[in-house]
């Protein structure tokens, strides 16, 4: 018989997270990583990969937002949250800032979409979060969750 990994509800894993800094190309990339997930990576009831990009309006010459435009940015990000994971859906597992972009990684449990795409084009909509922002939405599977391996401390 072969072992299998237990996984427990994706509610009971830790909430921690760590900020990861390096170059790739050589251009600065951070990566903000939710490492209580860590154990949690392949979870067979999050198969699904989604990704929303957000291009930077006045990038740095480094290709990060400034100050004020990270403001903007941790308001969309709260507010995906808020909907992405509402009854748990989907999981946030990493942010990734890189070359004039930022881009949040969920992982959803089922294969819905056009389901989420909606819920990301109403925060689109809603210009009091976006601030105009164009907020660029991809699903496609991942059940090893490769992203979020690449991109955290286990990478």
């Amino acid at each position: 018989m072969f072992w299998q990994k237990k996984f427990k509800n994706i509610s009971d894993y830790g909430d921690d997270w760590q900020i990861l800094e390096g170059r790739l190309t050589d251009r600065p990339i951070f990566t903000r990583c939710r490492t209580g997930l860590i154990d949690a990576i392949g979870h067979p009831k999050y198969p699904f990969q989604i990704g929303v990009a957000v291009p930077l309006f006045n990038p740095t010459s480094d290709g990060l937002p400034t100050n004020a435009e990270a403001q903007e940015l941790h308001k969309i990000e709260d507010e995906l949250v808020k909907v992405l994971e509402e009854r748990h859906e989907a999981i946030h597992t990493i942010t990734i800032t890189y070359n004039s972009m930022r881009e949040f990684v969920f992982y959803a449990s089922e294969w819905k979409p056009e389901y989420f795409e909606q819920k990301v084009k109403r925060i689109q909509v809603d210009s009091s979060l976006s601030k105009g922002h164009q907020l660029q939405f991809m699903m496609q599977p991942d059940k090893e969750w490769k992203t979020f391996r690449e991109h955290s401390v286990v990478a």
